[in-house]
């Protein structure tokens, strides 16, 4: 686990960076919970920020690194591609979940009963939900050149992904009922929504929903696995 050990030191090492990185969500998502607004509409606020502080925090270090050599050093020294993507995924979204815990309480707590209720199915959607993101954005920044790209492609494909699961619109079509059923972040918006009393709490109300999440990670990670063998990362010379 050599590039775990890594991750966590290197963001323990900028305490100044982890402490704005926790402070940032709250000062941006508790006026959201404190307010008004309708619970349709804070859950897509809070769903929108989960998924872009996870999949940009993925994405852009990972281009970063690779226009700076760290990659193809890491890569030369015969760390395995595969071992290196499924340490950086689970450590990212383990330092992700860490750093979004403040405002999970703060969330909680303007939730009142509700959201007490709600922890458990909420804590598990939000792992899910940081474990794909961050493995998505590790597949974008593999398919750009530059991180204007990496931005790019990963606003427009949470958006998408989001958009499926339902955060913005309630799906009223056949076809759109089943993307929503498997869309990987669905159990997300279920989470957010029990937190907020607007469904039940407990567990994500789909099960397929949730092992459509789980098993489409473990596919984009044997593509991986197959791509890498065959072919260089498109940043690695």
């Amino acid at each position: 686990m050599t590039i775990w050990r890594l991750e966590w030191r290197s963001a323990l090492a900028r305490r100044r960076l982890f402490l704005w990185n926790m402070a940032v969500p709250v000062l941006l998502l508790a006026p959201v919970a404190l307010s008004a607004a309708a619970a349709p509409h804070r859950t897509a606020v809070f769903g929108v920020f989960f998924v872009f502080f996870a999949t940009f925090g993925s994405a852009i270090p990972t281009v970063r690194d690779a226009h700076a050599g760290w990659l193809d050093t890491i890569f030369q020294s015969g760390y395995s591609r595969v071992r290196w993507l499924v340490e950086t995924v689970l450590a990212g979204a383990t330092l992700d979940f860490v750093q979004l815990f403040p405002v999970v309480l703060v969330l909680v707590a303007a939730s009142g009963r509700a959201g007490a209720r709600a922890i458990p199915s909420l804590i598990f959607a939000l792992l899910l939900a940081l474990g794909f993101a961050n493995l998505l954005g590790h597949l974008l920044a593999a398919a750009v050149r530059s991180l204007a790209e990496a931005a790019l492609a990963c606003a427009a494909t949470s958006l998408l992904l989001l958009h499926f699961a339902g955060f913005f619109r309630t799906p009223t079509t056949p076809w759109a009922e089943r993307a929503a059923e498997w869309a990987p972040y669905r159990p997300l918006r279920e989470g957010l929504a029990a937190l907020q009393g607007a469904s039940p709490s407990g567990p994500p109300d789909s099960l397929p929903a949730v092992l459509a999440a789980s098993l489409g990670a473990v596919v984009l990670i044997v593509f991986v696995r197959r791509w890498t063998v065959k072919f260089e990362w498109p940043w690695v010379d």
